[in-house]
């Protein structure tokens, strides 16, 4: 008896390490499938939802999803082996008796049909909300300065408390039909043990069963106790779990983006770039782009203005190909860009967008991001280019100063610096600099111009720009207007006008 309790107590030790290991890797082998599914999936596709409920989703929801895999989902095979031992053994000391157990299952799955309908619909909502929670806060993180600037912190606080009290009493209206579940299941349990019990002592006072088989029986009743009720349990986190799957399902299905499945091998590129009969809408509007016709010359610097919402950033987009055009083509080099991988196109072309998307870190992890395994002297290089060198020096740790998320202990200026360094750095031969100077002063975008004659020169350039002393720096200037581009004004030398 010694040697099986000590032997049990090895196997509770080994079963809960083997348990919190599996349940770590589950948890880790999900959470990195699910990023690179989402990171992979286009852009459209993150156009349409919130960040927050995919965050709740690869983070929170992934955490239940995993806990139910290895902790109540894995006791389950052990759970029904411990009922159907007991039910065979009832059926062998008494078949007569033992037919009470199997009368008792219609009521039993009903309770359970009952309350797990109402249980999986509730935690499908409870999830949600959860997620919303999420949203919010996220949300209101990055919103902090505005809600500061126009007072808004009470109102922003009442509104994130409405959204964590709706979570809360569906949490609470979740919590009571579980409360519900245990008891009524045991309820019935009992309700059949008592029945047992009963017609067993009949059978031992009318000498058709021995005392031992009697205790022996309702040995075998008890033990049935403790496992139905554990498989209700099970049940109905299952329906939580299958709210969990909905939503991932929901993700899962959906297409990562076009071109990874073609053949790499793209050296570097001419850089000419031609749209030909490109029209494109974003969903749910109206049409953005109609029969765009435009051919940029490799080499060459094209400014591209209009007002907002023209078309000029959409079709830097179509470049990169975050979104596929409706009708049309676009070509590189005289090859469609969907006929080239995709890792290979985006590795051609340098962009630096109007809002610098930067991370909490250091300026030079920062700026290295833009090139696999960069060195110390090209990311020195690189912010020399970008006329960032110098206020980068004058930090007090320098290129390892943090920076904060996206880079808020910076002016506009800077991390647009930082931005344009960060493109630089990959030396591509197609560089895109979307309102890339908006923040620059007056000085800066001097010496930005007067370094742009080594920066730019070689390069096929598209700058999406406002600003005279940019638009200075093209070859031509195309002005995009109702979904449609025409020529405004051709330079013979840029950086002589620029100069000028």
């Amino acid at each position: 008896l010694v040697g099986t309790l000590v032997l049990t107590a090895l196997l509770n030790i080994t079963t809960s390490l083997l348990s919190n290991a599996t349940s770590a890797r589950i948890l880790a082998d999900l959470r990195e499938a699910i990023f690179a599914h989402v990171v992979g999936l286009p852009m459209a596709f993150h156009d349409q939802g919130r960040q927050g409920d995919t965050l709740a989703l690869m983070t929170y929801e992934i955490g239940r999803l995993s806990s139910f895999l290895t902790g109540t989902l894995a006791t389950t095979p052990s759970t029904l082996l411990t009922t159907t031992g007991a039910v065979v053994m009832l059926f062998w000391l008494d078949p007569v008796l033992a037919l009470l157990v199997p009368v008792l299952i219609p009521a039993f799955y009903l309770l359970l049909k009952i309350l797990a309908r109402r249980l999986r619909g509730i935690a499908q909502q409870r999830q949600a909300a959860e997620a919303s929670v999420l949203a919010a806060a996220e949300e209101s993180l990055e919103m902090l300065p505005a809600i500061k600037a126009f007072t808004r912190e009470g109102a922003e606080t009442v509104g994130y408390g409405q959204l964590v009290e709706h979570a809360r009493n569906l949490s609470m209206r979740e919590a009571r039909i579980y409360a519900v579940l245990g008891p009524a299941v045991g309820l019935i349990s009992a309700i059949a043990a008592v029945l047992l019990v009963l017609f067993a002592s009949r059978k031992v006072a009318e000498g058709t069963m021995a005392p031992a088989e009697m205790f022996s029986f309702l040995l075998y009743t008890a033990l049935l106790t403790r496992p139905v009720s554990m498989l209700a349990d099970v049940y109905g986190q299952l329906q939580s779990a299958r709210g969990t799957l909905a939503r991932l399902q929901v993700v899962l299905d959906q297409s990562r983006e076009p071109g990874h499945e073609v053949a790499g091998g793209l050296t570097r590129v001419r850089g000419e770039i031609a749209f030909r009969d490109v029209a494109f809408a974003y969903p749910g509007r109206d049409q953005t782009l109609n029969q765009v016709n435009l051919v940029i010359g490799a080499g060459t610097i094209v400014a591209l203005t209009g007002a907002n919402g023209a078309g000029k950033s959409t079709l830097v987009n179509l470049l990169l190909r975050y979104y596929e055009p409706l009708r049309g083509m676009i070509t590189l080099d005289d090859q469609s860009i969907t006929a080239i991988n995709l890792t290979d196109l985006r590795r051609q072309i340098g962009y630096v967008p109007q809002m610098a998307l930067l991370f909490n870190g250091t300026i030079r992890a920062n700026i290295a991001f833009g090139l696999d395994g960069a060195s110390d002297k090209q990311v020195l290089a690189a912010a020399m280019l970008a006329q960032a060198s110098e206020f980068i020096a004058a930090l007090p740790q320098g290129y390892d100063t943090i920076i904060g998320d996206h880079g808020v202990r910076l002016s506009g200026g800077q991390r647009q610096r930082l931005a344009l360094a960060r493109a630089l750095i990959k030396n591509p031969p197609i560089l895109i600099l979307d309102e890339a100077t908006s923040m620059y002063d007056v000085e800066g975008e001097a010496a930005f111009i007067t370094a742009c004659e080594t920066a730019l020169k070689g390069r096929t350039v598209i700058l999406i720009t406002h600003r005279p002393a940019s638009l200075a720096l093209a070859n031509r200037i195309i002005a995009v207007e109702a979904g449609a581009v025409s020529e405004v004004k051709m330079h013979a030398d840029p950086f002589l006008d620029a100069r000028a």
